[in-house]
């Protein structure tokens, strides 16, 4: 827009030191062309934008070379931070895959959903789920596909395989992808044995079984590409969620052993290759400067899996846990000509906050039946003094019961309360009397506690406590869908009769070639 302005402005002069009566002419025609260029220029920015978000799973906060790791290279996604903003404080709702979906879905906590686990240290929806994302929570699919988006979701989903639960069924006009995480069901990269044979969807119908993963983040680039190519004349959303970098540490042939950081790497690397795939899509149609990117993750790295998993940098621990590493994720956002490039922005904001930005860029209205946990986070995004609309974020493990409560962590401003902690290590809960508090912005890595006799601990909790005593009172029970279990009769299959056409291969086998696909050696 500066750049029309000042390109007018100089029309003028030049005309203005011209013969008078020619002046007049070509200031008038460049005023003229000032009005249009204007014109147009606001006709663009009032244009209903694209949405792209791409959710990797299992990521750490120090697993990509933007963030500093030393062996790891993903230049693609470098390249969204360093045309966007990077956010050094941008936090998942939970700990674990399921819940954490649940909330950037809907803008709401997943305690709200009954998404947030059968217990009060959480859980995942196994593959023979009963329960899902409830029929009665709407997503933002829901909403910006009624204001005529085209919807598709690619990837790991993970809130519910029956197929009320599935995207299709909950806002999204297209899915391709796992229906949960790559390791609970049996592929040429797990065992035969591991359960299920895992299946790949299309909609709502299996079309492979076990899935061949070694193509399999290709074919989500080929898939995600195809569909902005699709709908490059319309407005769309699209959420890509990767499976990597969960275990199994699937790759194809082009990445097998190309990371010195080892299988982990190779895998982190093709995620950073398709998304770079999946960038160029949105140049190569022409909707490159209305589409604003979303780059995190679901939770932190699993630590359990060693050097399978990934790593939290500074912070302290990962998965399955309430510190710094199982919640705080890296955060991306690019929008060129919206937001500047190269920002760096420490303003806390959160994964459910997607939820309400793009409906407010979208000009759609939030449901005004529910409580919506999520804040627009447009003002940082686009203003350099932007500041965050949260005042805490609440942190559960799991679901309360009568033993403990399942809100662990609290964070105000720049303080964080642990009630409750435990580690990946030691899954044992230990219960803190007073709360330990941290001065997080100071201490990112949780190591020293402030002491509860200071005034300033007593000062924070203060706040925190208050906090803790107004968010409580706006939970209300509902139905906990993990606790519903799971029953043998909901799980995928594409054909359970295949035992008669190949009686050496698990039910639901319609792929027996895939249980010989190639796998990467170390």
């Amino acid at each position: 827009m500066n750049f029309i302005v000042s390109f007018v402005q100089c029309v003028c002069e030049k005309s203005s030191s011209s013969v008078s009566g020619k002046a007049t002419y070509h200031e008038e025609m460049a005023s003229r062309l000032l009005l249009s260029l204007l014109a147009i220029s606001a006709s663009a920015l009032a244009a209903d934008p694209n949405f792209v978000i791409l959710f990797a799973d299992d990521l750490g906060y120090g697993d990509l070379s933007v963030a500093g790791h030393p062996t790891i290279r993903t230049p693609n996604i470098d390249k969204i931070a360093a045309e966007g903003i990077r956010f050094t404080q941008w936090y998942s709702a939970f700990h674990v895959c399921s819940p954490s979906r649940a909330a950037m879905l809907t803008g709401r906590l997943p305690i709200r959903s009954g998404c947030a686990g059968s217990g009060p240290t959480g859980g995942v929806f196994p593959e023979t789920a009963a329960g899902g994302l409830p029929l009665n929570e709407t997503t933002f699919a829901d909403l910006l596909k009624k204001d005529g988006y085209a919807t598709a979701a690619v990837g790991k989903w993970h809130l519910g395989q029956r197929e009320m639960f599935l995207p299709t069924n909950r806002g999204f006009d297209e899915y391709f992808g796992l229906p949960y995480s790559d390791d609970m069901g049996a592929s040429a990269w797990t065992s035969m044995h591991n359960g299920v044979p895992l299946p790949l969807l299309h909609n709502t119908t299996v079309i492979e079984q076990p899935a061949n993963l070694g193509t399999l983040t290709q074919r989500y680039a080929d898939f995600s590409s195809d569909f902005i190519q699709r709908n490059k004349d319309n407005k769309f959303v699209l959420y890509m969620a990767f499976s990597h970098v969960h275990t199994p540490n699937f790759v194809s042939k082009k990445f097998c052993n190309t990371s010195i950081r080892g299988r982990f790497g190779d895998a982190d690397t093709e995620m950073d290759d398709a998304v770079g795939q999946i960038m160029t899509a949105l140049k190569d149609n022409g909707v490159d400067n209305n589409t604003l990117v979303f780059f995190t993750s679901d939770n932190g790295p699993w630590l359990i899996k060693r050097l399978e998993g990934g790593s939290a940098g500074l912070l302290f621990e990962g998965k399955t846990t309430t510190w710094e590493g199982g919640v705080r994720e890296p955060g991306l956002a690019r929008w060129p000509g919206r937001i500047d490039a190269g920002r760096i922005s420490s303003e806390v904001v959160t994964t459910y906050d997607i939820f309400p930005t793009m409906l407010k860029l979208a000009g759609v209205d939030l449901p005004s039946d529910r409580v919506i946990d999520g804040k627009d986070m447009s003002p940082v995004l686009f203003n350099d003094d932007g500041k965050s609309a949260h005042d805490c974020l609440f942190i559960y493990k799991g679901t309360p019961n009568t033993k403990m409560t399942g809100l662990w962590a609290i964070r105000c401003g720049a303080y964080k309360a642990h009630y409750i902690t435990n580690t990946h290590l030691n899954t044992t809960a230990v219960m803190h009397d007073p709360p330990l508090l941290f001065q997080i912005e100071r201490d990112p890595s949780e190591q020293y506690s402030i002491s509860s006799d200071s005034d300033e601990y007593k000062e924070a909790m203060a706040k925190i406590t208050s906090a803790k005593e107004e968010h409580e009172k706006s939970l209300t029970q509902v139905p906990n869908q993990m606790a519903m279990g799971s029953k043998d009769e909901y799980k995928l299959c594409c054909d359970p009769d295949s035992k008669k056409k190949y009686p050496d291969y698990p039910e639901c086998t319609c792929n027996p070639d895939n249980w010989h696909a190639w796998t990467c050696d170390a």
